[in-house]
Formats: C-alpha cells, sequence, structure tokens
C-alpha cells in the first residue's frame, strides 16, 4: 500500500471535499468514454482518494504534484 502523501494542484495545498483531510495516495485510472473500451478515445486521469475519508478525487493528467515535505 502506498504512504498517504500531501499533494497540490495550481500551487494551492489540496484538502478533501469531503472531511478537509489533507493526505492522499494517487493511481492513474482510466475512463471509458465510448461504448467500445478499446476504442482508443478513453481517457486516463489521477484520481487522488483521500487517506481520511476514501472520497475519490479526479484531476486531468499532470495537474496534482506532490508536496515535497522537509527532510
Amino acid at each position: 500500500m502506498k504512504t498517504p502523501e500531501r499533494m497540490q494542484v495550481e500551487g494551492r495545498a489540496l484538502s478533501c471535499v469531503v472531511c478537509e483531510g489533507g493526505t492522499f495516495t494517487r493511481r492513474t485510472i482510466t475512463l471509458i468514454t465510448s461504448g467500445v473500451a478499446n476504442s482508443g478515445f478513453n481517457k486516463e486521469v489521477d484520481a487522488v482518494t483521500c487517506s481520511s475519508c476514501g472520497y475519490i478525487h479526479q484531476f486531468v493528467r499532470g495537474v496534482v504534484q506532490t508536496v515535497e515535505e522537509p527532510a
């Protein structure tokens, strides 16, 4: 299992819209956007899951960045 991390979108800290949690795990998911799964029209998005409540936030790929924690 991945370690939860802080994330940001366009330089702003991401917080969960449900519980206001601040740590997430990230993965890429494929959205089936047409009637044929292998048609080439499907889109991949970044999905970040709140480590507190499990709500899944979806973003266009490349918009979400991991916040580097100071050492």
